[in-house]
């Protein structure tokens, strides 16, 4: 993208009188982020390539029927676009990513973000796809095929991969007639938000997808379980009104295996400096599970 952001930022009437503008160098998006300040009030500017003008208007709208549901996130402003780019303008949040929040937190703190997380995430998932979504299995199942192709042809091979293929198979049968609901597809610490222990929001829906709620979970598995097993037990309890059934666990279990082979194949390709980190994450799912013999992880004690 070709831009002057001065430019950009006069063009856009909300912002006249903006005192300072500050580019976020953080993340893998392929946008631009903005931190843009007017009147001492904070707003985040994205900027993106015109080719993604409809899935950014997509976004916003979904923004904007979270605002609706009442649901903690970065509250919609403005959308629009100038010479080649699209923006949208949203309410910055804040604060501290609960991930390095939590390292100045209790047991206890950490368990009560994870409750309200979990019953903010049961809010998403009372939305529901567009009926053109295609089901979830086929698209689920297509997904974990081509990982899986990818894995077998690679070099690199995983201690004891047949057993986990093994649970694969014998389980994907669950994953037919899950409802397609709206899922953040990235939830986990780094995208929730605190300010003095409290619980802000949640950011980052622009890798939004829909398909079984349940699979919102497997960052639990891949991401929040190494830093705050209370967070974690927290989420589900904040989800669940009781301790949840055995058929979440498979669920919550198979999406873990599965993804294992996408984090492989994902990381060794886009993030290669992380992937001795991802294999440590990956062994610990492993020794949560005992090779997925437990569909339940051992850290799971409410």
């Amino acid at each position: 993208m070709h831009y002057i952001i001065e430019k950009v930022i006069d063009q856009i009437t909300f912002f006249t009188g903006y005192s300072s503008v500050e580019k976020i160098e953080k993340g893998l998006s392929p946008d631009d982020k903005y931190v843009v300040i007017k009147e001492e009030n904070k707003y985040l500017l994205r900027i993106s390539d015109i080719k993604f003008r409809k899935n950014r208007a997509t976004e916003f709208e979904l923004l904007k029927e979270l605002e609706e549901m009442n649901i903690q996130s970065q509250k919609p402003i403005l959308f629009g676009e100038h010479d080649g780019i699209c923006f949208m303008v949203i309410e910055y949040i804040e604060g501290t990513p609960a991930v390095n929040a939590f390292k100045n937190c209790s047991d206890s703190v950490q368990h009560q973000i994870g409750l309200k997380a979990g019953k903010e995430l049961y809010k998403i998932h009372q939305i529901i796809a567009p009926s053109h979504v295609e089901k979830w299995q086929d698209r689920q199942s297509k997904k974990y095929r081509y990982y899986l192709n990818e894995y077998n042809a690679g070099k690199f091979k995983l201690k004891k991969d047949t057993k986990i293929l093994n649970f694969i198979e014998e389980n994907i049968h669950i994953i037919h007639d899950r409802h397609n609901t709206l899922l953040h597809d990235d939830f986990h610490l780094e995208h929730i938000i605190l300010s003095e222990n409290q619980f802000k929001g949640i950011i980052d829906f622009n890798g939004f997808d829909y398909g079984d709620a349940y699979h919102d979970f497997y960052n639990l598995a891949l991401f929040s379980r190494r830093i705050s097993i209370p967070y974690c037990i927290g989420q589900i309890e904040g989800y669940f009104s009781a301790p949840p059934e055995a058929y979440f666990w498979k669920l919550y279990s198979l999406y873990a295996a599965m993804n294992i082979f996408s984090t492989i194949i994902w990381t060794n390709k886009n993030d290669p400096k992380f992937f001795e980190d991802a294999l440590e994450r990956l062994e610990i799912i492993l020794e949560d599970h005992d090779y997925f013999n437990n569909i339940k992880p051992s850290w799971y004690t409410p």
